[in-house]
């Protein structure tokens, strides 16, 4: 049985109003942590990211029999401004590995793994040609049943050419390529928008300079794997999980 989280997270990306300016568990399985700063949700901005038939809301996220997370990430069509098709991929490749380093010191488990093609893979990275819209792409979670197992991945797609926010073909240059992919990771991993605060999930950044990966950010994470998988925000299991 196959099926994909009734919310998919894909928020928005990286709108560009030009071609070089961005707008701004408990059942985690072995290796299974205790973290007191995950568990003040005042101290995180973790937000349901599923939500059941009667449109309560749950979580879902990875664990660690889900790891290393395999990412299958290709070459892009056409190269990021003042880059290589290589060098575009290799942007975003650090963008993800962003997240490993903040998260593994929080969730030792927590490990991806690259390759160019794998449909298998529990995360697949889509380069388009254009985004309906000027955003530079989306990403979002996504969820299988396996047998007795829920199963967690996700989806990113991404362009290096989207049409900008005036209507004016844009193109991205490197280091906004790997802005974007940071922040629609996020919504791979589970996290929604965080917009008050220094994150990965604060998509209203005004400089190219800024923290990518943020502490919040990891704690976050390590605040919904706390959380038993697949568990509505009143504590009762989400309907599509096997009984």
């Amino acid at each position: 049985m196959l099926g994909r989280a009734p919310l998919f997270i894909g928020i928005l990306a990286l709108a560009c109003a030009q071609a070089n300016e961005p707008s701004a568990s408990r059942d985690a399985g072995p290796g299974a942590f205790s973290l007191e700063a995950a568990t003040d949700l005042d101290a995180t901005y973790l937000q349901p990211n599923v939500e059941d038939k009667d449109g309560i809301g749950g979580y879902v996220h990875v664990t660690a029999a889900d790891m290393p997370l395999r990412v299958a990430i290709g070459y892009p069509r056409v190269a990021a401004r003042h880059g290589s098709r290589e060098e575009t991929r290799g942007a975003a490749i650090e963008a993800m590995q962003m997240w490993e380093t903040a998260i593994q010191p929080t969730v030792p488990w927590f490990r991806l793994e690259f390759v160019e093609k794998d449909p298998d893979a529990a995360v697949q990275v889509v380069w388009k040609s254009r985004i309906t819209g000027p955003w530079g792409g989306f990403g979002g979670i996504a969820y299988r049943i396996d047998g007795e197992r829920l199963r967690v991945g996700g989806k990113l797609e991404i362009s290096t050419t989207p049409l900008g926010a005036y209507g004016k073909d844009a193109r991205l240059e490197v280091d906004e390529i790997r802005l974007l992919i940071a922040h629609e990771f996020g919504h791979v991993l589970g996290l929604m928008h965080c917009l008050d605060c220094d994150s990965a999930m604060n998509y209203a950044w005004h400089t190219r300079g800024r923290i990518i990966v943020t502490e919040l950010d990891a704690l976050t994470f390590a605040a919904l794997v706390e959380i038993s998988n697949g568990t509505r925000v009143d504590d009762r299991p989400l309907s599509f999980l096997p009984r």
